[in-house]
């Protein structure tokens, strides 16, 4: 009898081991990911304020705005994936009117809705300028990575440190986890050995962390842009934007609104 109890405990435990292994093992292709994007409304004004010109009518404005403006603002996103294909889209959410004034704006963010096919370096993204939709075909964005031995837990995922810079100066921070095997993120930020759960932007004053990870067949936002609509890469979308822009903006506050745009 004792024998029998020893050899049914030795099959339960490699059964339960068994199981611990291939729960392990598991790397989902194809889900869902919400992300709060916590903008720090505050400093990004104040930084703002700074690279206008002396004279730009609005520098008193956004002054006066500070006083009354909250210290930050979350954002909703959703990130959907499958094999080597990603969108993200907005989550419609309510704001105060100050905050939905610099939104319509893009001081915060510019709502873009965005398509990438990692295995074809490809990339569409759309959003509004001045009232005008601005469609952007091209490449994917290319991001230098240095990994780190930092770790995080985010949204029940041990995610490891890469410190990037992307855009010639753009300083970024990520967390990365390898359990989910691709090499995206909450928005044109790539690269690395898996998916990034979390992302810091010291430039523009953002951070951004998933809250909510869902494996199953999502809906995939392929379809980015009107028909009518048309497509630039970012460099023609730079060029064109300095013809119409330049003489009013200076360098850094364009590098700024750009950078908001391709990220």
């Amino acid at each position: 009898m004792m024998k029998q109890v020893i050899y049914l405990i030795g099959i339960i435990a490699v059964f339960v081991t068994g199981t611990a292994e291939a729960q392990h093992a598991y790397f989902p292709t194809e889900g869902t990911i919400l992300y709060d994007k916590t903008v720090h409304v505050k400093n990004l004004l104040r930084r703002h304020i700074s690279t206008l010109k002396d004279d730009d009518f609005s520098k008193n404005y956004f002054q006066e705005l500070q006083d009354r403006v909250s210290e930050t603002a979350v954002l909703k996103k959703k990130v959907s994936f499958r094999g080597q294909e990603m969108s993200m889209e907005n989550v419609p959410e309510t704001y105060d009117p100050i905050i939905n004034n610099l939104l319509q704006m893009g001081l915060l963010d510019y709502q873009q809705t965005l398509y990438q096919d990692l295995s074809k370096s490809a990339l569409k993204s759309t959003f509004e300028l001045g009232g005008s939709p601005v469609l952007i075909q091209d490449s994917l964005l290319q991001v230098k990575w240095k990994i780190t031995n930092e770790y995080r837990n985010i949204a029940g995922y041990d995610c490891r440190r890469a410190n990037g810079v992307t855009l010639d100066s753009v300083y970024v921070v990520a967390f990365y986890t390898d359990q989910i095997p691709i090499s995206a993120g909450p928005g044109t930020i790539h690269g690395l050995p898996g998916m990034i759960l979390g992302l810091v932007v010291p430039e523009q004053h953002f951070n951004i962390y998933a809250t909510d990870v869902k494996f199953g067949s999502p809906t995939l936002k392929t379809a980015v842009g009107r028909k009518r609509d048309k497509p630039m890469t970012r460099k023609e979308a730079q060029s064109r934007l300095k013809d119409i822009l330049g003489r009013w903006m200076t360098d850094q506050q364009f590098n700024l609104l750009l950078a908001a745009m391709f990220l």
